[in-house]
């Protein structure tokens, strides 16, 4: 059978509210932000000590990691597809920050250029990946913003996760059919990735990647009744155990890596 051929990136205007609630206000989201700092801050020393630096929030979503990263003082600027994200971003800031400017840009990934908006020391790229319909060429326009020497925070949908999390409910057949692509307007990924498929694009560009993770390697696993029980903080301790160890690192429903851009 053939995948679906999806013609635009996923725009979720539509979701914004149902994000904000399900996601983003969820202890799986806890967890996912929870983890995806701690991996910066391990392997991004000068988030913590030295400068501040100019990051790019590309796809920022409800704006929580751009948040923390301004808290520390950087200089953070926004963008994201869908107007309400950004509004709710907007809202987030001036309700936490409200005397720390930012610059937000409702304009998608392709639209970013470095003539206009300048390069960045670090531009994160948290779960959209998976969502664009064509996510190899925008990867690599995004880079273009990149500064020589400066970091890329890559967070997307592992593929992997997905097979096995198909197999183990028992649905053999779309495991086995290896057709894992959401539908255009869904809310399964319209391009689940394997870390072979990513690490591999970045080599060729040239990345070095730095540090890998897995993000929820446990939690998704774990029976509801059991999860529900478990404070969050003792959740976050164990994800942080294992996210970077193999072979738990590749069970992540999300993989998040970092990499350095090589310099000329």
């Amino acid at each position: 059978m053939t995948p679906p051929t999806v013609q635009s990136d996923r725009n979720f205007d539509d979701l914004a509210t149902r994000f904000a609630r399900n996601i983003y206000g969820s202890a799986k989201g806890e967890v996912r932000l929870a983890i995806v700092r701690e991996h910066l801050l391990q392997t991004i020393p000068e988030l913590s000590t030295g400068k501040p630096l100019r990051i790019l929030d590309a796809g920022c979503g409800l704006g929580q990691m751009g948040l923390r990263l301004a808290q520390q003082g950087h200089k953070l600027v926004l963008s994201d597809l869908s107007e309400k994200m950004l509004e709710e971003t907007g809202m987030l800031f001036k309700k936490e920050l409200p005397e720390t400017k930012i610059e937000l840009l409702h304009k998608p990934v392709q639209e970013l250029k470095p003539d206009e908006i300048g390069q960045f020391d670090l531009i994160l790229f948290h779960a959209v990946l998976e969502w664009l319909a064509r996510p190899e060429e925008t990867l690599k326009h995004l880079t273009h913003l990149l500064k020589p020497g400066g970091h890329l925070s890559l967070m997307f949908y592992n593929r992997d996760a997905l097979v096995f999390r198909n197999l183990i409910r028992g649905n053999w057949h779309k495991a086995e059919s290896d057709n894992l692509q959401g539908d255009e307007g869904g809310l399964t990924p319209y391009h689940p990735l394997t870390l072979e498929e990513v690490e591999g694009w970045l080599e060729r560009w040239p990345f070095e990647v730095l540090s890998r993770a897995g993000v929820r390697v446990v939690y998704d696993y774990m029976e509801r009744r059991i999860r529900d029980k478990r404070p969050v903080e003792e959740i976050v301790r164990i994800e942080l155990k294992y996210a970077q160890h193999e072979p738990y690192l590749h069970m992540g429903r999300y993989l998040h890596l970092i990499a350095k851009k090589q310099t000329a």
